[in-house]
């Protein structure tokens, strides 16, 4: 009888301390997820809100101004007579193709240090413009944006399919592609800071990597690269040799933690160079490039 009086007592006091370790745990694991305290890590990401025109109207001058760069030697004549023609069998290239920036998503990670105040990177794809060191059909070397160098692209296609169709609109017109943006990879060095309250503020500083690359990717299909000039001509309009920029974005914005989840907004701002090196750009005949600018979105959680 006693002994199995002290067996029952021993099971007893062996199930109350494994429903006691369950418990323990459970309130750890709840205690993790409500915690006020900031965590020593915070994991985020962050995405473009809206959208914003990538390509300015009025086709016919952002092709005037390619022409421009790219064949020195036409005459008025010839410049109004290509443009005409192709606003004829080419607009629905242009205006087929989305016209907006897309929007990205970046990832980003901090370490937590001394007053509340962390540090950290993110990484992700951008979308970005860029000036773009290239010859023009008379191999001479000349700087244009890589609007300019896409639509130059664009007259190349159909000076050699108007040649190579004898004139038929439909034909030339429906072989023409538009080519795409410059795609690259935007890595920033970000701070952020939690006040009082959940409340705090974020910033990076960062620059893209991989547009000589992309560049070059995209280049590899075009008309001139193809060896798709007219006969008629001396060469492609504009063929891309090297970047001329290098894109540089900024951001601030403010935070809101609310236990372990943390909300953001920022307005980040893409640029090109210095205003001085722009505009000797724009006073040789490239597209004056603006910033680029955005409101992020942000969310994280820290542990």
């Amino acid at each position: 009888m006693m002994s199995m009086l002290v067996i029952t007592s021993n099971g007893q006091t062996l199930d109350e301390s494994l429903m006691s370790a369950s418990d323990d745990q459970n309130a750890s694991i709840q205690w993790a997820w409500e915690d006020k305290a900031l965590g020593d890590w915070l994991v985020w990401a962050e995405v473009d809100a809206g959208t914003l025109e990538e390509l300015q109207g009025q086709t016919t001058n952002n092709l005037r101004d390619a022409a421009l760069i790219g064949q020195p030697d036409w005459d008025n004549n010839k410049l109004t007579n290509t443009l005409n023609r192709m606003n004829n069998g080419f607009d629905n290239v242009v205006d087929n193709w989305g016209r907006y920036i897309p929007n990205h998503i970046r990832l980003g990670a901090s370490r937590t240090l001394d007053h509340n105040l962390s540090l950290g990177m993110q990484v992700g794809k951008v979308w970005t413009r860029a000036y773009v060191d290239c010859l023009n059909a008379e191999g001479e070397e000349v700087v244009a944006s890589w609007d300019q160098v896409r639509h130059a692209e664009l007259m190349d296609q159909f000076l050699y399919y108007d040649n190579l169709y004898n004139g038929n609109l439909w034909e030339f017109g429906n072989s023409g592609t538009f080519s795409e943006g410059l795609e690259a990879w935007s890595v920033e060095v970000c701070a952020a800071q939690e006040v009082s309250y959940g409340l705090g503020w974020s910033a990076s500083v960062g620059t893209t990597v991989g547009l000589e690359r992309e560049m070059t990717r995209l280049a590899s299909s075009f008309s001139g690269a193809k060896g798709q000039v007219s006969p008629n001509e001396s060469g492609a309009t504009l063929s891309p040799q090297s970047m001329a920029s290098q894109t540089w974005t900024t951001s601030l914005g403010a935070t809101y933690r609310l236990g372990a989840i943390q909300f953001g907004a920022a307005w980040s701002n893409q640029m090109l160079g210095t205003k001085g090196m722009r505009n000797a750009l724009v006073a040789a005949g490239a597209e004056d490039i603006q910033p680029i600018q955005k409101v992020r979105l942000r969310l994280g959680m820290t542990f």
